[in-house]
């Protein structure tokens, strides 16, 4: 694996269920980890180490090709100590996570917006039976998450959109004018092996091909959000809203 000892690594709390459903900080939680679309369960101060050499050192980043990475790790990791139990890891079961700053302590304004923002996002994918809630795992659809504060001050309303490669097998459909790619569309790499790969095997599972980092997100913009961003990896309005973001099947970090 390449040397990943200087590489930033972004940690932030969010509602994602613990194992026991619980907000006992004595209790293990649960890791969403990004972009690898992976799930790790019972993660607890004593097995932190553990879980960074063996999980996350292990896992594709912003910048890895698009590949399979699960085989190189076992579905449990014996605990290092017997209190607690072994290191889970599956992989995720949705499409694409919706990641929206919701923190009142550092910004007001997110924490007003992301309930806004996620009750809307809500009523455009119910109708295309992609809603998913905090329990419903059931495979393929879209995942909302809260988390803690990203970016500065300067911009509210963040919301980060991870997709899997060609999601909802819509990436490739022509776009009306006025919505742009996430990127500029270089030669595109030929993904449909991973895709397929992705699509029913963990052991092929690549992770997120893309991620899209939107601000000033208001809840008039969730319908095209959803109809474009969600659906098509595409932006809307990227030069009041793009952030920045990355396209692992392009080769792209940034944009």
């Amino acid at each position: 694996m390449t040397d990943k000892s200087t590489q930033r690594l972004m940690l932030s709390a969010s509602n994602l269920p613990t194992p026991h459903d619980t907000t006992d900080y004595s209790e293990p939680t649960t890791v969403l980890l990004l972009p690898a679309f992976a799930i790790v369960q019972n993660v607890h101060p004593k097995n932190v180490s553990q879980l960074i050499t063996s999980v996350i050192n292990q896992a594709p980043t912003n910048s890895s090709p698009l590949a399979p990475w699960r085989s190189a790790i076992p579905a449990s990791l014996p605990s290092p100590d017997a209190s607690i139990a072994d290191l889970t890891i599956k992989s995720s079961p949705h499409n694409a996570v919706i990641l929206m700053c919701s923190q009142k302590t550092r910004d007001a304004r997110c924490g007003q917006s992301a309930p806004l923002l996620r009750k809307e996002l809500e009523r455009h994918l119910r109708p295309l039976g992609l809603f998913r809630d905090l329990h419903d795992e059931r495979p393929g659809g879209v995942g909302i998450y809260f988390i803690s504060h990203v970016g500065g001050h300067k911009y509210s309303a963040n919301v980060m959109v991870y997709r899997r490669p060609n999601a909802f097998g819509r990436d490739d459909e022509p776009l009306p004018e006025g919505v742009e790619e996430a990127a500029p569309k270089d030669d595109k790499e030929d993904i449909k092996e991973e895709e397929e790969a992705q699509n029913g095997e963990e052991k092929g599972d690549v992770g997120a091909a893309q991620c899209i980092w939107l601000a000033r997100v208001r809840p008039e913009d969730c319908e095209n959000l959803v109809r474009y961003t969600v659906l098509k990896g595409k932006v809307v309005k990227p030069e009041r809203q793009l952030r920045g973001g990355f396209d692992r099947g392009r080769g792209l970090m940034s944009w």
